[in-house]
């Protein structure tokens, strides 16, 4: 998407039509042609545009997402840094409340969305629900803001920290750490490895992580990482929720606004997921994709995969 953009020197504006490509999976090049002090006419500005697309350097080609799926989310990152600048939150203001909602129901908290902002919003616990509900909300709103400003590196000190905020004061026995017992996941087929194998694949993880991120969209990464860590299964409780985390600290630290996934999708989310298990991991960026798309930009994609 090219896009115009002024820039003030002294007491003049200057206007540039510039357009961003990713040339590579972490990095992004601007073409920028200078357009003069006034803007052009039409006719000129066609001109320009043509002289735009020659300077423009080749697309980098994803690896499970289609071009188009690319381009409109290079769009969606160029718009992120173009109308909102470089601040640090670059969410609407109710998303933690419904990020917080959404990753709780999915895995069976029965809190509505209304009691959710009541807790976060007002500090208000409803009446007549359970204590552990209302903690999961507050640790969901912790483990978002440790994560937001997380700036190093994916090791497991950076992944149990956010399980241990996720879980703190509630039930779960193993806080901060793996798990030592066998799990199972309610629904899939999957067998998630034992407890004994656990440390070993998540170093492997994040040996994988540092190379895939040299390879892999942004997009792709933040799948394969959340797929990664769901297959694992890493913890005794919070496993999905953390992967989900994992996911939109990706996101965001590439320059894209963070996604929820909405409960009312959860079936297509669980199928992406499976798709993954069974070593087809285009389902799942696919999904991801879509939810961006359809959450921040007003062109809404056809299928739930802007594959």
């Amino acid at each position: 998407m090219a896009f115009i953009e002024k820039q003030r020197h002294g007491k003049h504006d200057y206007f540039y039509l510039v357009k961003s490509v990713r040339i590579s999976p972490s990095k992004v090049s601007k073409a920028r042609v200078f357009l003069g002090r006034k803007m052009p006419s039409h006719d000129k500005l066609q001109e320009r545009f043509r002289e735009l697309e020659k300077k423009t350097p080749k697309t980098y080609a994803a690896t499970w997402l289609s071009q188009e799926a690319q381009d409109r989310l290079e769009d969606l990152r160029s718009s992120s840094i173009v109308f909102k600048g470089i601040a640090k939150d670059r969410t609407p203001d109710d998303f933690l409340v419904r990020f917080t909602y959404n990753t709780n129901a999915i895995e069976g908290n029965p809190l509505t969305l209304r009691q959710t902002a009541l807790i976060l919003s007002e500090g208000i616990a409803p009446q007549g629900v359970r204590t552990d509900d209302v903690i999961e909300v507050l640790n969901g709103r912790d483990a978002w803001e440790f994560v937001k400003a997380y700036k190093r590196q994916v090791n497991k000190g950076f992944v149990t920290k956010v399980q241990y905020e996720i879980t703190k004061n509630t039930a779960c026995r193993i806080q901060g750490d793996y798990r030592d017992s066998e799990v199972g996941i309610g629904g899939s087929d999957w067998k998630p490895p034992s407890s004994k194998q656990v440390p070993i694949l998540m170093e492997e993880l994040f040996k994988q992580y540092r190379k895939q991120k040299r390879g892999l969209h942004p997009v792709e990464l933040a799948s394969w990482l959340h797929n990664r860590m769901v297959q694992i299964h890493p913890f005794s409780d919070g496993n999905g929720r953390t992967s989900r985390l994992l996911m939109n600290w990706i996101l965001m630290r590439n320059g894209f606004p963070p996604a929820i996934i909405e409960t009312s999708n959860k079936e297509s989310y669980y199928k992406a997921i499976e798709a993954a298990d069974k070593g087809d991991q285009k389902p799942f960026a696919g999904f991801l994709a879509a939810q961006l798309l359809r959450q921040y930009t007003t062109l809404q994609p056809e299928n739930q995969e802007a594959t």
